[in-house]
């Protein structure tokens, strides 16, 4: 019984980080961290939050892309630093002290939220 409410509780949770990085192009695996850091360590939630909102990624790029929605000049620049960036990032969280980790995945939540507020 347990092994089937996990189960649910996974797809409902996908649902919601699909629908939040659909609605907001982003932001999926702030919302996925703290939920998988419930029954995961620090890094594999941080790892597992990327892998999970990929699929969603492409699927919402892919509807605005089709949909003119894109700025296509601004596109590729954009794509290869954040193909970049993620490169490095991935690279770093495995030397990071989990409680480093943490703390500026924090601050990056409380910044972009303190951003979108001003």
């Amino acid at each position: 019984m347990r092994k089937g409410s996990d189960l649910g509780r996974s797809v409902r949770s996908g649902a919601l980080l699909g629908a939040v990085n659909g609605l907001f192009g982003g932001g999926g695996g702030m919302v996925a961290v703290p939920l998988l850091e419930r029954s995961l360590p620090t890094r594999a939630a941080h790892a597992t939050a990327i892998a999970a909102v990929l699929p969603a990624t492409a699927l919402s790029g892919a509807v605005y892309l089709f949909t003119g929605r894109v700025p296509l000049p601004r596109l590729i620049p954009s794509a290869l630093g954040v193909m970049l960036g993620g490169y490095f990032g991935a690279k770093l969280l495995p030397l990071l002290p989990v409680r480093a980790a943490d703390v500026l995945f924090g601050i990056l939540m409380l910044a972009a939220g303190i951003g979108m507020v001003f």
